[in-house]
C-alpha cells in the first residue's frame, strides 16, 4: 500500500512505525517545505515567557504530552504519522516528512534544536479561526521596531514580487498611472513585522479594497512560508508541505547517487 501527498507516493507507514507506549512522553512534529523551498518545523508548544523584544511576541516550547491525543487528531484529519523511537525510525521521518510522535529520549538526543524554546508570534489566523505561531528569532531588531520598510527593503519586495500587483497583476510599467504599496501581510497592529518575509507588493486600489487587512491567502499568491487558510480542513497545505519536501528528499538522494556513481578523477 502507499499514501499519496503532494503528488509523490510513499511506503504507508504500518506496525512498528503506528506502535507507541500509551504511559509515554512524547512531542508531535512535524517536517515539511514550505513554498520557497525551505525545509521547516513545526511542533505542538507551550507558553514560556513574552519575549523581550516585543511584549506581544512569545517564547514558547516544545510540549510533552500523551501520544493517544494527538494520532487520534491527525488520524481524524486524515494525516499520516509516525512514531519515533531510535535512530532507524528517526530517518525514516527524515525520508518521509509530514508528522511524527518523537519520543522525549529520542528528540532531547538528536532533535535538541527543534524542541528548544524560541521567539514567535501568532501567524495572524486567529482573527480568522487559526491559533499557529510562526517564529521570529531569525529577525533583525530593525524589522521588530521599524513600522515603515526602508526604501532597501521596499525595493526588495518590489523586485520579488515582479513590480506587480500580487492580487490584480497590474505592473507599473503597464500602467502609468499604478501606484505600488508594500503591505504588511500581519498587520502592524498585530505586531507583524517589517521584515521582507512579513511583506507583499499591492496597488493603491487593491490596497484600499483590502477589508479586513489581514488577509492569509496573499501568502500563497506571493509564494510566501506560512498558513494561506485559518483552518486547513482539507489538508491542501499540508499535502503540499510534504509533498515539496518528499520531492526535495527524492532529488537530494538522485543527486547523491549520481555522484557516487560518477567516474572519480584519480590525477
Amino acid at each position: 500500500m502507499t499514501a499519496e501527498t503532494g503528488g509523490v507516493d510513499e511506503p504507508e507507514p504500518t506496525g512498528k512505525l503506528r506502535h507507541f507506549d500509551p504511559d509515554g512522553e512524547y512531542y508531535a512534529l512535524t517536517l515539511g517545505m514550505n513554498r520557497r523551498g525551505r525545509p521547516f518545523w513545526k511542533a505542538q508548544t507551550q507558553w514560556v515567557a513574552w519575549s523581550e523584544r516585543n511584549p506581544r511576541w512569545e517564547i514558547r516550547e516544545a510540549r510533552l504530552l500523551s501520544g493517544a491525543w494527538i494520532t487520534q487528531a491527525w488520524s481524524a484529519l486524515g494525516q499520516d504519522w509516525i512514531a519515533v523511537h531510535d535512530d532507524v525510525s528517526l530517518a525514516i521521518f527524515y525520508r518521509l516528512g509530514g508528522n511524527a510522535l518523537v519520543q522525549k529520549a529520542i528528540a532531547e538526543k538528536r532533535l535538541a534544536k527543534v524542541i528548544a524554546p524560541s521567539e514567535c508570534m501568532h501567524d495572524g489566523t486567529i482573527e480568522v479561526g487559526g491559533f499557529g505561531f510562526v517564529g521570529t528569532s531569525h529577525l533583525s531588531h530593525d524589522a521588530v521596531s521599524r513600522r515603515a520598510p526602508s526604501r532597501k527593503l521596499r525595493g526588495q519586495v518590489l523586485k520579488r514580487d515582479n513590480f506587480r500587483c500580487v492580487i490584480c497583476g497590474r505592473k507599473a510599467t503597464d500602467h502609468i498611472d499604478l501606484e505600488l504599496h508594500v503591505h504588511h501581510l500581519v498587520p502592524w497592529r498585530m505586531a507583524g513585522p517589517t521584515a521582507e518575509e512579513n511583506l507583499v507588493t499591492l496597488c493603491g486600489t487593491c490596497h484600499k479594497g483590502l477589508n479586513p487587512d489581514f488577509e492569509p491567502s496573499l501568502r500563497e499568491l506571493a509564494e510566501l512560508p506560512g498558513p494561506a487558510n485559518g483552518l486547513d480542513m482539507d489538508n491542501s497545505e499540508f499535502n503540499a508541505e510534504v509533498g515539496r519536501y518528499r520531492q526535495y528528499v527524492r532529488e537530494m538522494t538522485e543527486r547523491r547517487d549520481q555522484s557516487a556513481h560518477s567516474p572519480q578523477d584519480t590525477r
